[in-house]
């Protein structure tokens, strides 16, 4: 049964709770499920609010949820255009050591709707402007029609994790007699890209379509005068807004002058990335450190042998994986040879993001005939990026490095997963010995899968971004920092600046992982000992302190 007595509704598009549920498309998804998993570690009373994405019209293709989830007998209606359309809501729970946290997916491929209206949960991240409003509506406005029908009205924080959700200001208000000071009172927000693309905005011709009655008289004041900005109505809706690195709070100031950020660097739960291998030394040597992270600052302690070889067994699960892929590879499947396929000897260094322009999956190749001269017989890369068949980008990115990948064979080898999700994820965080991050500054808000990574003895290799800003320096044997700041002088030149240091520095990765075994162990070491602060049970406590008030 659900807990009534719940206080805190955390609300995200995405929710990446399993690999095969198509809930997620990145680290927004992932850091949510990382959230709400370590509130239910801590005994939270919190319920999570997303979104069932079905993607496929057909049913013998379709997301099947009931093999899944558990069907609620609750449902809301609301108006879309003059449609009334039926919301159904699924529940799944996540299970904590102190307590458990039900997650509800809301729906609205129902057989009350009709086809369209079936399908405005078909896709995550619909493309077109209607779609993704309607999505947001269905989220925001839907969600708390569906708490409210559950029996949650107790809820003292309705938590915005993006603007995607800031509709659910609508409804709050609508409660509080349209008084603006009471649904600050009652919203948090979260903010986590500092790219412009990243915040949704519809025009209000569009709004006033769709939602009608719904729209606030006020809403150009709370919104935005040109269009409705989410960011724009979650931050003039919220009591709280956050940001989710040190880095990342002084990049909010500057896009939002007007309003003020506090900062809750995000975490993992560690418990969800880190290998079976190493969770096993870890309970040997850090006894607790599920329920109370910070032991693993004492990680320096270990011994070496039994830090590697603990990571061998991650490395190993990687590169079996990896060489039963044969599709992964640059070479076509009937010309693959031994030689060809990865090993376990051999620096493995992965890149694992979106293949997005700022990330700048392509960085590492500027310079082939440094990079060959540097890393010959040396390296082996894994390059894996999610996107959607659509994306140009990305699939030129995965063209282009399969390109690359065949000029580079028998130098250095290259391996590109094309599906790449949570499953796969956990294989190259707990397997890879560098993790590699170079996105233009100040675009990385923060950067989680460094953090899985170092949780699993892998060194870092980052541009001083994100959350590396931090780490690095509370520990610079963890990994390797290269590039600098941009100012306006070297923009036109920030990336061949950038490449050159990268290089620079991975000549000194290399020849420590192969002339300094010790030094290698040691820098494992100090890499795991990160996750005693940069983990999700932190970041839960500090919400809770910060801006859940409990």
């Amino acid at each position: 049964m659900p807990n009534k007595s719940a206080k805190i509704a955390y609300f995200s598009m995405e929710v990446a709770l399993q690999s095969d549920i198509p809930n997620y498309a990145g680290g927004l998804g992932v850091l949510a499920a990382d959230i709400l998993k370590s509130a239910a570690d801590l005994g939270v009373p919190a319920v999570g609010v997303t979104l069932m994405y079905h993607a496929s019209e057909d049913p013998d293709f379709a997301f099947k949820p009931e093999e899944k989830f558990k069907k609620l007998d609750t449902i809301a209606r609301m108006h879309i255009e003059d449609r009334l359309v039926e919301i159904g809501v699924w529940e799944y729970r996540i299970k904590g050591e102190k307590g458990e946290v039900p997650v509800y997916f809301l729906d609205t491929n129902v057989p009350n709707n009709k086809r369209w209206d079936r399908d405005i949960t078909k896709d995550l991240y619909a493309l077109d402007r209607y779609t993704r409003l309607c999505q947001e509506s269905i989220l925001g406005i839907g969600g708390v029609r569906i708490l409210r029908n559950m029996g949650y009205q107790d809820l003292e924080t309705f938590h915005m994790n993006e603007g995607h959700a800031a509709l659910l200001s609508f409804s709050i208000l609508n409660e509080n007699e349209y008084k603006d000071e009471a649904v600050k009172e009652k919203c948090v927000f979260t903010t986590h890209t500092p790219v412009p693309a990243g915040h949704d905005r519809f025009d209000y011709g569009l709004v006033e379509r769709v939602l009608s009655q719904k729209v606030p008289w006020h809403v150009k004041k709370i919104a935005g005068e040109s269009d409705l900005n989410m960011t724009t109505l979650a931050l003039n809706m919220s009591r709280t807004a956050n940001s989710v690195s040190a880095k990342h709070q002084e990049v909010c100031q500057k896009m939002f002058p007007n309003f003020s950020f506090l900062n809750v660097t995000n975490g993992v739960h560690l418990e969800s990335w880190v290998s079976d291998a190493m969770a096993t030394l870890y309970d040997q040597h850090m006894k607790g450190w599920r329920s109370d992270p910070e032991v693993l600052s004492k990680a320096i302690d270990i011994p070496d042998v039994e830090v590697v070889d603990a990571h061998k067994n991650g490395k190993r699960a990687l590169i079996d994986f990896i060489n039963r892929n044969p599709e992964y590879f640059c070479i076509a499947r009937d010309e693959l040879t031994d030689d060809d396929l990865l090993d376990e000897d051999t620096l493995t260094i992965t890149f694992a993001r979106r293949f997005v322009p700022y990330k700048r999956p392509l960085l590492l190749f500027s310079d082939l005939e440094k990079l060959r001269s540097l890393g010959f017989e040396k390296l082996q890369l894994i390059f894996a990026g999610p996107y959607h068949a659509g994306d140009k980008y990305g699939n030129g990115i995965t063209n282009e490095l399969m390109h690359i990948g065949k000029a580079l064979r028998g130098q250095i080898k290259l391996v590109v997963p094309s599906d790449y999700k949570l499953n796969i994820s956990k294989y190259l965080v707990q397997g890879s010995d560098v993790w590699l991050n170079n996105p233009q500054p100040p675009m990385e808000a923060s950067g989680t899968s460094g953090m899985k990574a170092a949780a699993n003895g892998a060194l870092n290799l980052s541009i001083l971004d994100g959350w590396w800003i931090e780490g690095y320096r509370q520990n610079p044997k963890s990994g390797w920092a290269f590039g600098k700041d941009p100012d306006d002088n070297c923009m036109p030149c920030q990336d061949k600046m950038d490449a050159d240091a990268l290089y620079i520095t991975l000549k000194e990765v290399i020849d420590c992982y192969y002339e300094k075994k010790g030094e290698w162990a040691d820098r494992m070491k100090n890499a795991i000992t990160l996750g005693a602060h940069f983990n999700t049970h932190r970041c839960v406590k500090e919400y809770m302190e910060k801006m859940w008030n409990l």
